[in-house]
């Protein structure tokens, strides 16, 4: 694919082009590394903390990736350190390690990065302009949130009651729903307002296994205003989900409770997710809570204090 010879010199190619040197993404002063462009792309404000820097543009990142062909997606993972087993020190091993991989030279595997950098600036050109005030960001944040992910169902089911809190005037509001890639053919997902909102618009983003949903609220809130709302997500037969399911917040959350529960077959191990960086989440970490489901195949768990960035949640091994 020709992505134009004008890419190079977008501020958004640059400033990616920077960021992916040395460790990606992992590098601890990752802010001081942001250019303007992605820091406005990713609604970031001149004082946001290094975890909310590190989760947004990890975010934004991993968002303009999924659309990608297959080996053009694993190349910019690996380019920007994106997941756990991708943190080498140098964009050098990172390319040494995609040749591994993809099984073609290491000058095959640059290229290949330098197509996947092309890529990812010209979907982040394509893609809507955010809130011109990076301050504002959404214009809303959850300060609760109960899950509970039904795998007992005919295909997993997903409830979210969140209870949002305005930062300015809003009368809508969105949220993704992401998951791993589906196999061709497989529908989206089914998603229904409860109480609280109405669906206004669910735009497929990214590819079939990800959705972005508009939500009309019932009256205009104003900055300080609290609302609750609640969410029904049905998956598509066929559609794959990871062994997890983690609340992991872009803002500072009050509190939050995951509650899994089970079918008739049980995980090996079921284990707790709490303070687990976003892209350490897909790893199972060595040593690890182990939670015992109930009688009815239940896990249940309460947060408090979520930082942004990380993880809170429960994990199991695939079965």
């Amino acid at each position: 694919m020709d992505y134009g010879l004008s890419v190079p010199d977008s501020d958004l190619y640059q400033e990616l082009k920077r960021l992916r040197r040395g460790r990606g993404v992992d590098r601890p002063d990752l802010g001081r590394y942001i250019g303007p462009e992605t820091r406005r792309r990713c609604r970031l404000g001149s004082g946001d903390r290094e975890s909310r820097v590190r989760a947004a543009v990890v975010t934004m990142l991993a968002e303009l990736a999924a659309g990608l062909a297959p080996d053009l997606r694993k190349a910019a993972e690996l380019a920007f350190g994106l997941d756990r087993e991708f943190r080498l020190t140098t964009l050098a091993e990172r390319e040494s390690r995609l040749a591994d991989l993809q099984r073609v030279s290491v000058r095959t595997a640059r290229r290949r990065m330098n197509e996947a950098l092309a890529a990812l600036a010209v979907a982040g050109e394509d893609a809507p302009e955010p809130a011109d005030d990076p301050a504002a960001g959404s214009g809303w944040r959850v300060s609760s949130l109960r899950v509970l992910f039904r795998l007992d169902t005919h295909t997993p089911e997903l409830y979210e009651m969140r209870t949002i809190t305005a930062t300015r005037e809003i009368d809508e509001i969105t949220i993704r729903i992401g998951l791993p890639e589906a196999p061709a053919g497989v529908g989206a997902a089914e998603v229904d307002a409860l109480f609280g909102a109405r669906i206004s618009a669910v735009e497929p983003r990214n590819g079939a296994s990800s959705q972005k949903v508009v939500l009309r609220l019932p009256e205009r809130m104003l900055p300080g205003d609290v609302h609750e709302l609640w969410l029904r997500v049905v998956l598509p037969p066929g559609q794959p989900t990871w062994p997890h399911y983690a609340i992991v917040p872009l803002d500072p959350c009050e509190s939050g409770t995951v509650r899994v529960r089970f079918g008739a077959e049980l995980p090996d191990e079921v284990w707790l997710i709490d303070e687990v960086p976003y892209t350490d989440l897909r790893e199972p970490p060595e040593k690890r809570a182990l939670i015992q489901p109930s009688a009815l195949g239940e896990v249940t768990r309460e947060f408090h204090g979520l930082r942004e960035g990380y993880g809170y949640g429960i994990a199991w091994t695939p079965f």
